[in-house]
């Protein structure tokens, strides 16, 4: 069970003497020239690596204490790889172009679970597809992972848990695609096909934990849920709404747990802290884990700098025509400043009703800033150009030290600063929000 699982760092050798049972012990080589950050983390733990050079690779162990076998992720900067961890059944990985390469006795399972298979489903396709087309693509999905693993004649303790694994892992792109559906430009009804098996996937389930998708897949109903009740016109009253159902509809306090710091969490990176007295009573009563605590607590001193009153972080950044442009050039006016990519469809969703605030506003003291995320200005400068996009259009790419400095962890993000450059708002609700426009009208000296 994965709450007998124990973590084991380099500096928690002591800790494993007095384990009941022996540690396992795992090897991970990166390139020597991969910088980035390593994480193991199971369903009750996470630690990061630490890792030694040792010729041309970075090298790094980690043991763990287990009474059979679980799930485990790997984190590689930002990217995940599925493991599998077993009680006296070592391997070893080498990273190699972004894949994982396994030696040892739990190579043949770990080498299933990080086949790169034909059918797979992008973000986009949760905000785009039609029910039909979706449920096509999922039965491929799902379908082509089954039979590769009825091929590969695995452990069938190994073999069940995995079946298992792959009912929620079809329960979560149901789960994406609800939340998908309902955050369109014009929201889209799930059938009742889609919707009984969402509701079916919203059931606690304690026989599985420890399987990575059961509780993520319940966050994202939930999501869906609170999305889909018209009387909660803000994230934070969807926030709050997730969390009630959380903390009074599931019973196991692990799960409860999870619920609450992930939800809390994403909305933090998204919304930021302000004005947030509720989701900070509701976190500290639900979630104990150091590691969570500790991640909020940080997360919150990182937010102060962009309460209402502080300085602005500066910017100067090319507009289309290669002209730099910078904050200070505002100073004066109020700025609305939308973060945004032409590949995120949530943003271009966004666009009719920005265009919408600029002409209400139109001749008022107000800037409207569009800061592009692109990876390359070529699309940007075409996308401009066909949707004849207004307001400034600004270029920032792929700076993650800006987008750091400005806790910005997902777009569209909206901000508003005052004349004198400093924040009214870090985290404005969007321009499809109801509230937005009497925002901007109420401002002073508008």
């Amino acid at each position: 069970m994965m709450k007998n699982s124990v973590i084991v760092g380099c500096l928690m050798l002591l800790l494993t003497a007095c384990c009941q049972y022996a540690e396992t012990t795992f090897e991970l080589a990166l390139p020597g020239d991969d910088d980035r950050s390593v994480d193991v983390e199971i369903a009750d733990g996470r630690e990061a690596l630490t890792f030694q050079l040792s010729g041309s690779l970075r090298k790094a162990s980690f043991g763990l204490s287990l009474t059979g076998g679980e799930y485990a992720r790997l984190w590689v900067g930002d990217l995940p790889f599925l493991v599998w961890v077993e009680n006296e059944k070592s391997w070893r990985a080498e990273l190699k172009w972004n894949e994982l390469h396994f030696k040892g006795p739990g190579e043949e399972i770990n080498s299933y679970l990080n086949t790169r298979f034909v059918h797979q489903f992008y973000f986009n396709d949760y905000y785009r597809m039609e029910d039909a087309e979706f449920r096509g693509q999922l039965q491929k999905v799902i379908g082509e992972r089954e039979k590769v693993l009825q091929e590969r004649e695995l452990d069938t303790k190994f073999v069940e848990r995995e079946k298992k694994r792959l009912q929620w892992l079809r329960n979560y792109h149901l789960a994406s695609f609800a939340v998908g559906a309902i955050s369109r430009a014009e929201p889209m009804t799930l059938s009742d096909e889609s919707e009984a098996e969402v509701q079916l996937a919203a059931l606690e389930n304690t026989d599985c934990w420890g399987i990575p998708e059961y509780p993520e897949t319940i966050k994202r109903i939930l999501q869906a849920m609170a999305q889909r009740d018209t009387s909660l016109t803000d994230a934070y009253s969807r926030l709050l709404s997730v969390l009630k159902m959380a903390t009074e509809n599931y019973e196991d306090q692990r799960l409860v747990e999870f619920l609450v710091n992930k939800s809390v969490m994403e909305y933090i990176r998204l919304n930021g802290m302000e004005n947030a007295t509720e989701m900070d009573r509701m976190f500290r009563e639900n979630v104990h884990r150091p590691e969570y605590v500790a991640a909020y607590n940080e997360m919150y001193e990182a937010n102060r700098l962009l309460f209402k009153g502080q300085p602005a972080i500066a910017f100067t950044l090319p507009d289309t025509t290669g002209k730099m442009v910078s904050l200070s050039d505002f100073r004066g006016k109020y700025v609305y400043i939308d973060m945004w990519a032409t590949w995120c469809g949530p943003c271009r969703a966004q666009i009719p009703h920005l265009e919408v605030l600029e002409k209400r506003l139109e001749g008022k003291n107000i800037c409207f800033v569009s800061i592009s995320c692109d990876n390359g200005q070529k699309e940007w400068k075409g996308y401009v150009k066909d949707h004849q996009l207004k307001g400034m259009q600004l270029y920032l790419g792929y700076d993650k030290e800006f987008m750091k400095s400005i806790q910005c962890n997902g777009i569209p993000r909206f901000i508003l600063i005052d004349p004198e450059g400093n924040y009214v708002n870090a985290n404005m609700p969007r321009p499809s929000d109801v509230e937005t426009l009497k925002i901007l009208e109420s401002l002073s000296g508008l």
